[in-house]
């Protein structure tokens, strides 16, 4: 499923003149590569907006595209198409083709955003107003976008990125005699540093480093391998109830959940919010390939959810149910009522390990 090494993102520079990091912007997918595919690609470039070009999808590449755009990867034919979506996390995909093959392309689409249960929209391109355009009119191709949008509307997002705002910032200053208590024991009883970050996957399976405590000896990461035979989780996740490689101090930050304090930081800064799906480590994403969840990078991922109050059950798959049915069910009360209820949850320790 994976595409291979020879698969470059194009850097684009915008109007401004800035260079789009490959890990940034709308990661875009051309589906065409003869002329109309061309003059997507022109628009693209030439647009302020922030746009990396994944590659492009066509049943044989044709050399129009190649010609002027060779950085641009062809990606393998029409039926790659959901593999590219989910490989190559794409937001937006532009369908330059001749009328006569664009319905099926849009059809195809439309299966693709089903299957990965992602909200979508179409448009028309730029100048056409119906699907009757000349055929042959390479300088007002007809191109629909897949738009990969949140699962959340504008006004109720906004206030939920208050409210995470709003409470992180009075958490952080609340908790900082208690921040700075937690740094001092850590760096006391075990070497290394404060902090651990971790790559996770997040909105629109872009990685974030996850911030936390260090609750384990300074080089867990590089001897995970030693101790994979002893994991206690069901399903592709990875936990030891008795993992020896947890400190004195971390073990108490874990039962308390103190741990989790400095992502915090991660909602302040847009990574994360307050409630939502767990962000999982990057190693345990790539091994997921269920489309029905792919619909938890539709929001950010969360400090606390339904999962962490109903108990935290070590089960992969209990946990991305609960994830899904948070999606299902959003309301701003709900992240109230789920804020409310991590309190007497991290208070009693059930499941926290």
């Amino acid at each position: 499923m994976h595409l291979g090494t020879d698969v470059r993102p194009l850097l684009w520079k915008a109007k401004t003149g800035r260079t789009i990091a490959a890990s940034g912007g709308v990661r875009v997918l051309l589906i065409g590569t003869g002329r109309r595919a061309v003059h997507a690609a022109r628009a693209l470039q030439e647009s302020p907006r922030e746009t990396v070009v994944m590659g492009t999808l066509d049943s044989a590449p044709q050399p129009e595209l190649a010609a002027e755009f060779p950085e641009i990867p062809w990606l393998g034919g029409f039926g790659e198409l959901l593999d590219v979506i989910v490989d190559q996390a794409i937001d937006e995909i532009q369908v330059a083709l001749p009328q006569r093959i664009c319905f099926d392309q849009v059809r195809a689409l439309e299966a693709a955003c089903k299957e990965l249960g992602v909200p979508s929209t179409f448009r028309l391109g730029r100048r056409a107003d119906s699907w009757d355009p000349a055929p042959d009119d390479e300088s007002d191709p007809v191109v629909m976008t897949f738009n990969r949008h949140r699962s959340l509307n504008l006004v109720p997002r906004l206030a939920k990125r208050a409210l995470d705002l709003a409470v992180a910032l009075i958490s952080l200053v609340l908790f900082l005699p208690l921040v700075a208590v937690i740094a001092l024991a850590i760096r006391l009883t075990s070497p290394g540093p404060v902090f651990f970050a971790q790559p996770r996957m997040g909105l629109g399976r872009r990685v974030f480093q996850m911030v936390k405590f260090r609750t384990m000896v300074e080089n867990a990461e590089q001897v995970r391998k030693e101790v994979e035979h002893m994991n206690d989780a069901r399903g592709i996740s990875f936990k030891l109830f008795r993992d020896p490689r947890v400190t004195r101090v971390g073990a108490f930050l874990r039962r308390t959940s103190l741990d989790e304090l400095p992502q915090l930081i991660n909602v302040i800064r847009g990574d994360m919010s307050l409630v939502g799906p767990r962000p999982i480590p990057v190693w345990v994403a790539e091994q997921l390939r269920e489309p029905k969840y792919f619909r938890r990078y539709s929001v950010l991922p969360g400090i606390t959810g339904l999962w962490q109050v109903k108990g935290r059950q070590q089960d992969f798959d209990l946990m991305a149910t609960q994830d899904l049915r948070y999606l299902d069910s959003w309301t701003f009360s709900l992240d109230l009522k789920i804020l409310a209820a991590t309190i007497p949850a991290v208070l009693s320790g059930k499941g926290a390990h």
